[in-house]
């Protein structure tokens, strides 16, 4: 009979905590913002709930008027998606593929020697990781040109180089076009390796022709 007073008792005070703790639940939940880890007695006035590390500058927090969850962990950025590894830990990581990278255009390049030489352009373009990608202009001849060979053929080569004011070749869409008065043209991708993130520049490489070349629109697909 004692034994069973006993865990009467047991039984009546577990059930208090438990009535207790749902309590004080519903409490915050209602009523107040909560703070797990790292400066609990310190939350951002604007957010519901934050989780901090003890690495400064890392925590996950719910902002109470719009509901966004933000991850700061320190892999975070602009473009970049939310990657689980195979143990379930998460981090943010650029998308593995197909991702496109808009480049710029740069002004009007006057070609001013027919024979083969290297004009920049002004353009450039930023990779903004490691890996491979498929580069990819567009030009036109805003004015006729001045002088081609025999058949209207001239070679304009879109390549890329490490330097804006020296041709170091990373990758070029080598081809022989057509001359015509404000003609467009697009060139084939051609592949482009970079180590780290990198900015490269567009240059035109001409031959058997003068006159102005300009740059429409530059851009790239990946990292493969």
């Amino acid at each position: 009979m004692k034994t069973q007073i006993l865990l009467s008792k047991n039984a009546w005070k577990k059930v208090s905590l438990s009535l207790f703790a749902a309590v004080l639940l519903s409490g915050a939940s209602a009523f107040a913002q909560v703070k797990i880890g790292t400066n609990p007695t310190t939350i951002e006035p604007n957010s519901n709930l934050e989780v901090e590390a003890s690495t400064p500058g890392r925590k996950t927090k719910i902002d109470k008027t719009t509901g966004q969850v933000t991850i700061t962990d320190g892999t975070e950025g602009a473009g970049k998606v939310l990657t689980s590894d195979a143990a379930g830990g998460t981090s943010w990581q650029f998308p593995l593929s197909g991702a496109m990278v808009n480049g710029t255009t740069g002004g009007n390049v006057h070609i001013e020697n027919g024979a083969a030489a290297q004009y920049y352009s002004g353009g450039s373009i930023t990779f903004p990781k490691a890996g491979t990608y498929m580069v990819t202009a567009r030009w036109m001849m805003p004015n006729a040109a001045t002088t081609y060979p025999p058949g209207y053929m001239a070679f304009v080569n879109t390549a890329l180089s490490s330097s804006p004011s020296t041709y170091i070749e990373r990758g070029i869409a080598t081809e022989w076009v057509l001359i015509a008065p404000s003609a467009h043209h697009t060139t084939p991708s051609f592949r482009v390796t970079v180590a780290g993130p990198e900015t490269l520049y567009f240059w035109f490489y001409t031959g058997f022709f003068l006159g102005d070349l300009q740059f429409l629109e530059t851009y790239a697909i990946g990292p493969f």
